[in-house]
């Protein structure tokens, strides 16, 4: 089953963007036109979390990216993963009759516990998949203590 994720507020800053609302223009250093930014879909990738017995695993899809395009950084217990998707002009014959394709800056940040080893993090980057793995301080790993009977 596919999940979505639930904005009430999305219709409105489509709708926002399509009358021209002031308050609702991005800030962007490309030179398109307004009318081509008032189109352009909003992309969030998706990232599944999991906890292992040794670490904590984030996967980001970042299709049509690659490892130069992202940029994660581990800041005040927050790890943040950003970049963009930058939309390919190719000349075709005749118009788009849809644009499905999302493109554009995102930027993710989540929350990391204390426990996690900063000097063991790694991350990969394979067939548009990002792959962050922190792994947990021997501190935090659980520990079996046995129970002595008198």
């Amino acid at each position: 089953m596919h999940m979505v994720r639930f904005d009430p507020f999305r219709d409105m800053r489509v709708l926002h963007r399509c009358m021209g609302h002031p308050q609702s223009r991005r800030s962007t250093d490309s030179s398109e036109s307004s009318e081509n930014e008032a189109m352009a879909p909003s992309w969030i990738p998706s990232v599944d979390v999991f906890e292992a017995e040794n670490e904590i695993v984030l996967r980001a899809e970042l299709p049509g990216l690659s490892e130069e395009d992202v940029e994660i950084t581990l800041e005040n217990g927050r790890l943040s993963v950003k970049g963009e998707k930058k939309l390919e002009k190719e000349e075709v014959e005749g118009e788009y009759r849809r644009v499905e394709s999302r493109y554009g800056s995102f930027f993710r940040s989540f929350a990391v516990p204390n426990t996690i080893d900063r000097e063991k993090i790694e991350a990969t980057f394979e067939k548009g998949v990002l792959q962050v793995s922190l792994p947990k301080a021997e501190a935090a790993k659980p520990q079996r203590i046995d129970v002595k009977v008198n």
